[in-house]
C-alpha cells in the first residue's frame, strides 16, 4: 500500500512546483534587494537614490535620481510610473551611450529584489499604480517616400532646434538644455544608428509617445498622428545604415510593453514543456491507481 502511495509523491510534487512560482511570480524583495544595491548601484546612484554616488561626479550624463520616480525609458504615457518590465528592460539591456551597463548577470531572483528596493526611494509607488502600457501600432514597412514625408515632419515639428538639422544633436539650443535636476543635457544622435533604449522601430515609436520624463524632450502623443510617427521614425532611420530598418509592409505584431526574450518563463511561469512533464505524470499516476484497485477488487 506504502508503495502505490508513494507512487504519487512525484505527480503531486510536480504540481505544487507549477502552482508555487505562479503565487509568488514578480514578487520582489526589497530588504534582499537592497544588498544587492548596495553592491552593485550605490556607487552611482547613493545611498540614498539620490543619483549621487561616488562616481557620479565624474559622469558626462549623470545617474538616475529615484527619489521622484521619474523614469525616461517607460512604456507607460508622459507622466506614469514605469512598470517592473520597464524597469527590468533597464537592467537586461542597459542604456547605450551611457554609464550603464547591461546587468544580466543578476539572476531573476536579484533583479526583481533590486527593483523592490529601488522603488522605497520615491513614495510614488505606494500611492500610485503605473498606467497600462502604451500600445504600439505595426511598423508600415520602412520606404523612400515614408522617409521623405519623416523629412517634412522633422521639419513640421522643429526637432532640429535641439537634434540639428542633420540630426547630430549639434541644434542651435543644445547647448542650453537641462533636464528636472539642472544637469546639463546634450540632444542625442540621431545618426549613430543606435538608441539608449533599444535597437526596434517600436522604441523610436515609443519615445515620441512617452516622452522622456525628465528631460526637454516631449510627449507627442496629442499631436502626433500615427501615420506621421511612423514617418518620422523612418526618416530618422535614414540617418544611419546601422539601423535595423524593417522592409516589409506585413508586419503586424502590436507591441504594448516591453518583453525581453523569455521574460514569461523568467516571470514565474513555467516552461512549456515540463507542464506536459507534470500533467503527463499525473495522468499515468490516476491510470495506474485505477488499474491497480480494479485488479484488486
Amino acid at each position: 500500500m506504502f508503495y502505490h502511495v508513494a507512487l504519487w509523491v512525484p505527480a503531486l510534487a510536480g504540481l505544487l512546483l507549477a502552482a508555487g512560482p505562479a503565487a509568488a511570480a514578480n514578487a520582489g524583495d526589497a530588504g534582499n534587494g537592497k544588498l544587492v544595491y548596495q553592491r552593485y548601484c550605490l556607487s552611482c546612484h547613493g545611498a540614498q537614490g539620490n543619483g549621487q554616488g561616488e562616481a557620479a561626479e565624474y559622469m558626462s550624463i549623470k545617474p538616475r535620481d529615484y527619489r521622484q520616480g521619474t523614469y525616461k525609458w517607460r512604456s507607460t504615457p508622459s507622466g506614469s510610473l514605469p512598470l517592473d518590465t520597464d524597469l527590468e528592460h533597464t537592467l537586461l539591456n542597459g542604456l547605450y551611450g551611457t554609464y550603464m551597463p547591461t546587468w544580466r548577470a543578476l539572476d531573476e531572483r536579484s533583479r526583481l529584489d533590486v527593483i523592490a528596493y529601488i522603488k522605497t526611494f520615491s513614495p510614488r509607488f505606494t500611492s500610485e499604480k503605473p498606467q497600462d502600457p502604451i500600445v504600439i501600432p505595426p511598423d508600415p514597412g520602412y520606404s523612400e517616400a515614408s522617409v521623405a514625408r519623416g523629412d517634412a515632419v522633422y521639419k513640421k515639428y522643429n526637432c532640429a532646434q535641439c537634434h540639428g538639422a542633420g540630426g547630430q544633436g549639434d541644434g542651435p539650443s543644445a547647448h542650453e538644455l537641462k533636464d528636472d535636476w539642472g544637469n546639463a543635457l546634450v540632444p542625442y544622435d540621431l545618426t549613430k544608428g543606435h538608441v539608449k533604449c533599444g535597437d526596434k522601430s517600436t522604441d523610436i515609436y515609443r519615445v515620441f509617445m512617452t516622452g522622456l520624463a525628465g528631460t526637454p524632450m516631449p510627449t507627442f502623443a496629442d499631436s502626433l498622428s500615427t501615420a506621421d510617427a511612423w514617418d518620422l521614425v523612418h526618416f530618422i532611420q535614414s540617418l544611419s545604415p546601422r539601423y535595423a530598418k524593417n522592409m516589409a509592409s506585413t508586419h503586424s505584431e502590436s507591441i504594448t510593453r516591453y518583453e525581453p526574450s523569455g521574460i514569461e518563463e523568467r516571470h514565474g511561469i513555467i516552461p512549456a514543456w515540463l507542464a506536459v512533464v507534470y500533467a503527463a505524470m499525473f495522468v499515468w499516476m490516476v491510470w495506474y491507481t485505477i488499474v491497480f484497485w480494479t485488479d484488486k477488487g
